[in-house]
């Protein structure tokens, strides 16, 4: 199957995640790149909300994985807030269920901020807001998705790109967003920028 997009000479894309979706993403492209997980994150900034602080998470793990002036970064953080507080990652499953009851039935939003180095060393930045509906759920059937294990590592308890699909009835913006990367913006920067090249061969 031919390549959907072509890397542009002597560039190097380093994805600063180890994340198997934004890898996906990523891999579709058709373009290689590299895989530079950046362990741990910034702290919190008194007074940032949370699109900040996603921004500045995404910035962190950018400049934590730059190593070389020819290596295009691309860097993201994704946050699931409810009512204006971050929910993290679970500690464990009984946090899990308790954090889909509170989801249940509800409107909450998925930030996904992107940093993104280029080749002349420019830093462009952005962040996408989702609001996500989750249809109401008997205690049952989240109880019976927190044993299935998706839970464990996910922001808010959930993937929506996984067996948690039916959890949400409803999205409002980019579901690559809500995944954790928006690859609309994320293509358009790459192309614009001549890290990508498009070339039809009809």
């Amino acid at each position: 199957m031919k390549p959907l997009f072509t890397l542009a000479p002597d560039t190097q894309l380093v994805l600063a995640s180890g994340s198997p979706r934004r890898k996906q993403f990523l891999d579709d492209l058709g373009v290689p790149y590299a895989v530079r997980p950046v362990p741990g994150e910034p702290d919190a900034i008194p007074g940032q909300d949370f699109r900040e602080f996603a921004l500045h998470c995404a910035l962190f793990k950018m400049w934590a994985a730059r190593r070389a002036d020819n290596e295009v970064i691309v860097a993201a953080d994704t946050i699931v807030t409810l009512d204006g507080c971050i929910m993290g990652k679970p500690a464990d499953r009984l946090e899990a269920l308790s954090m889909l009851k509170r989801l249940s039935g509800r409107d909450h939003q998925v930030v996904t901020a992107v940093a993104l180095n280029t080749k002349d060393q420019n830093t462009i930045t952005w962040c996408d807001v989702c609001n996500v509906h989750f249809a109401p759920w008997p205690d049952t059937v989240l109880q019976a998705y927190v044993e299935t294990g998706e839970c464990d590592d996910k922001a808010g308890a959930y993937a929506i790109q996984g067996k948690g699909a039916f959890l949400v009835e409803r999205i409002d913006g980019s579901w690559s967003t809500v995944v954790g990367l928006p690859m609309t913006w994320l293509v358009q920067k790459l192309l614009q920028h001549n890290v990508l090249l498009a070339e039809s061969r009809i």
